[in-house]
Order: C-alpha cells, then structure tokens, then sequence
C-alpha cells in the first residue's frame, strides 16, 4: 500500500505536470535558403517553417522539406558539386557527435560531392550554433599530389603556407 501511494505521489507531482511536451523540428527549404521551428505538432512546424521562407525569400517556392520528433540534434549541411551546392538536413539524431559522424557519412556517400561544410547545428533545447570552417572532402575532390621536391612536407597546408613550420 505504501509502494502504491509513493508511486501515486510521484506521478502527480507538480514537477512531472509542469514539464512541456518535447518539441519537433520542421525545416522548409528554397533556392537560396532553410528555414525552421520548433513546436510539437507536425503540421504547426512545418507551416512556420514555410511561412518564414515565404517571407524571406519572396517570389521563390518553399518546400517543406523535413520533420522529426523528438527533434534531438540537427544539422544542415552545405554539399558543394562541380556546378551548384546543395543544402542537407539532418534532424533527429541523439548526441551531437553521432549528428556529425551521419553529416560526413552523407558527404562520403555522395560520390558527386566537391566537400561538405557543416553550417548550423541546433541543440535538443533549440539554440542554433552557427559553425565556420568544419569542411569535408568529398569522394569528388581532387586529390592531394604530394611534392616530390620537399620530402619533409607535411601535405597541402605548407604548399598553401609557405612560412608554416616544416614538418619534419
């Protein structure tokens, strides 16, 4: 009987009725952009997200483009082609590094892809931290010759710098 009131106790306590739904995520995509919310119900998110577009980038079509619950951690990632760039949406994914190893898995997989560059990753609370200069080389990159003149190089960065200390 006690069990049962303590367990009765717990799932009525004001700390467990006071925590709000987990929210989803939903992205709307145009030629020159993405968009999202945040919001429990599909179709809720996924309108913000193409009414924001629609606003922002007036005159070009919005698709609604992705949508997960719980929305966890996602990313968008820039995959540069020969002749135009992409934009990849991941949502959904349960810690921040296995978002990353999918992004790079996605731009390992895709054998058109010049690199990748990972842009934005959004927390499970909905803070967007904006990244810079996280690229990955693409199966489409070309490669790397190494300089048979400098022996000691340690790849392309002391070609491109040529003041770098020698790695050797």
């Amino acid at each position: 009987m006690r069990l049962a009131f303590a367990l009765l106790l717990i799932l009525h306590s004001p700390a467990i009725a006071q925590d709000p739904p987990p929210h989803g995520i939903g992205f709307a995509q145009a030629e020159e952009g993405t968009w999202l919310c945040r919001h429990d119900q599909a179709e809720e998110a996924l309108s913000c997200a193409r009414e924001q577009c629609s606003e922002q980038a007036p005159g070009q079509e919005c698709w609604a483009t992705a949508w997960c619950f719980p929305a966890n951690w996602s990313g968008l990632m820039t995959v540069w082609l020969e002749d135009f760039h992409t934009t990849h949406v991941l949502c959904g994914v349960p810690s921040e590094s296995a978002l990353r190893q999918a992004l790079a898995g996605i731009c390992a997989g895709d054998h058109s892809a010049i690199s990748c560059d990972i842009t934005l990753i959004i927390n499970p609370e909905g803070v967007e931290v904006p990244v810079q200069d996280e690229s990955i080389a693409g199966p489409a990159a070309p490669a790397i010759v190494p300089d048979p003149e400098e022996p000691e190089s340690t790849g392309a960065r002391d070609r491109l710098d040529p003041d770098a200390p020698s790695g050797g």
